[in-house]
């Protein structure tokens, strides 16, 4: 079918408000594209009115999108991926020593990058290129040699291996535990929640953690809502409220005492992190043996 050319809206409005909707910030967007916060400003609203819809909700010095914004930006950054995806691989041409990894922004962040940097030193004649989005496991449009993600059932397609089940529990810093620390664990419920707003995630957010641990669901005093799960995180890091951790993602946090269980009910699911081969990379022989290495890991 010929692509109606007439309804797609200008690309660098496309560019800005991803921008945009990523950092929660016209400002920063404007950094991050080298560009003034009053352009990233003058192209969403070319694009809002191009699309009859609000997209943003300014207040004050903060912005987050709005429903509409939420459902495009996704669209939009899967879009935008497999542009940049395909002109990496115009640009770069078949290497059998090159391997695509793909994967979540949260289990590149908090998972791999940790370990991925030891397999690169005992195989130095691999290159790996990591390629990050919350859409990963949608095998149809993704290029990727592997890929590991989340997924509430096995993937279709490809080669699949399921690496960790799906364990989640409550944590927080030490110090928001300590300044806490007259409080039940009910009661520190209560206090302030991090909330993940990411509906093409599928992750289990609070109603569905408390169904799962049979527990009344506790309304917060405060409740503050990210679109990514590494930001969440870094929250909770910094003191900011109790968050919901995945226990294999957050297990370096645990470790290095940054984050703490602030208790001990535990939530398990049916779902699941998977890695996932391409056909083509099952062709491969240097994404056979770090598939190999991923599973040991």
């Amino acid at each position: 079918m010929p692509l109606a050319y007439r309804s797609l809206p200008p690309l660098n409005a496309l560019v800005a408000f991803h921008a945009a909707a990523e950092a929660q910030n016209f400002t920063k967007a404007a950094d991050n594209l080298f560009v003034t916060q009053g352009a990233i400003s003058r192209q969403i609203r070319l694009l809002e009115e191009r699309l009859g819809v609000s997209l943003f909700v300014r207040d004050n010095r903060h912005v987050r999108l709005t429903e509409a914004g939420q459902n495009y930006y996704q669209a939009v950054d899967l879009a935008l991926a497999q542009i940049v995806n395909a002109t990496t691989q115009v640009q770069q041409p078949f290497d059998a020593n090159q391997i695509t990894v793909a994967t979540t922004h949260a289990v590149a962040s908090l998972w791999l990058m940790s370990r991925i940097s030891n397999y690169c030193q005992t195989n130095p004649h691999i290159d790996i290129r990591l390629l990050a989005s919350d859409s990963i496991m949608d095998m149809r449009t993704q290029d990727f040699d592997c890929c590991i993600g989340y997924s509430l059932q096995p993937p279709d397609g490809g080669s699949v291996v399921r690496l960790f089940d799906e364990r989640i529990f409550v944590v927080c810093s030490p110090d928001y535990l300590q300044r806490h620390a007259h409080l039940d664990f009910e009661g520190l419920l209560a206090t302030r929640q991090l909330v993940l707003e990411n509906a093409d995630s599928g992750w289990f957010n609070w109603p569905d953690w408390f169904a799962g641990v049979h527990l009344e669901p506790i309304t917060p005093e405060q409740k503050i809502t990210f679109s990514h799960y590494t930001m969440l995180l870094q929250a909770a890091q910094q003191g900011q409220g109790v968050a919901l951790a995945w226990e294999y993602l957050v297990e370096d946090y645990l470790s290095s005492g940054m984050l703490v269980k602030a208790g001990e009910l535990t939530m398990d699911t049916q779902a699941g992190f998977y890695l996932v081969t391409s056909p083509e990379g099952e062709n491969k022989q240097s994404v056979q043996q770090f598939c190999e290495w991923i599973v040991e890991q």
